[in-house]
């Protein structure tokens, strides 16, 4: 019998991001795209492609997804890891992934209302890829502050699994946004070169 067998949300939470994710992207072309244009839904480069393309079929995140999962399953398990370790894992990868799906619950009821309202909204706004970046990095601070509270007043190692967790996300996105102006800068050049 598994020791942790709560290991399973975290499949559960990456599917839901992946799935959420097209389910999302389906819901902004309906109606919300009209009024606000960028260059692409998906923030993470790894998977904006397949999310572009509506893929709900994606080989390469159920690999990565039964991966990331046995090697925790495999950590937690079967090495001899204290279990304040463990629960801040489970509450880094648990709370990160959580943050990111009520992120994506939260767009497609946006999508929704405004399918079902569309007399709501006028007019039209153009974003660059990288104002996107930083604008979901900020508008995760709303979860950020409450986990660093709850860590600061009520540590546990879950807790604090949480705050680092959370604040992971804000690295991943300053990890995209280096990604993206390199990329952006490399695209710059090589149109002058042409030129």
């Amino acid at each position: 019998m598994m020791k942790y067998p709560e290991i399973f949300l975290l499949p559960a939470l990456m599917f839901a991001d992946y799935f959420l994710t097209v389910a999302g992207s389906i819901k902004r072309d309906k109606k919300y795209s009209e009024h606000f244009k960028v260059e692409h839904y998906e923030l993470n480069p790894i998977w904006q492609k397949s999310i572009a393309e509506k893929k709900w079929f994606n080989v390469r995140h159920i690999l990565l997804t039964v991966s990331i999962t046995a090697i925790l399953a495999g950590m937690v398990e079967f090495c001899d890891l204290p279990n304040s370790i463990i629960q801040c894992i489970l509450g880094a990868l648990f709370v990160s992934f959580s943050i990111v799906v009520g992120r994506h619950l939260s767009n497609i009821l946006m999508f929704r209302y405004l399918i079902r309202r569309p007399n709501e909204i006028s007019g039209q706004v153009t974003t660059t890829h990288s104002l996107m970046l930083w604008w979901s990095m900020y508008q995760y601070l709303a979860a950020l502050v409450p986990i660093a509270i709850i860590a600061l007043f009520a540590p546990s190692p879950f807790a604090i699994g949480a705050l680092i967790g959370a604040a992971l996300i804000f690295v991943v996105h300053l990890n995209w946004i280096r990604k993206y102006k390199k990329k952006l800068k490399k695209s710059n050049k090589d149109m002058k070169q042409t030129a």
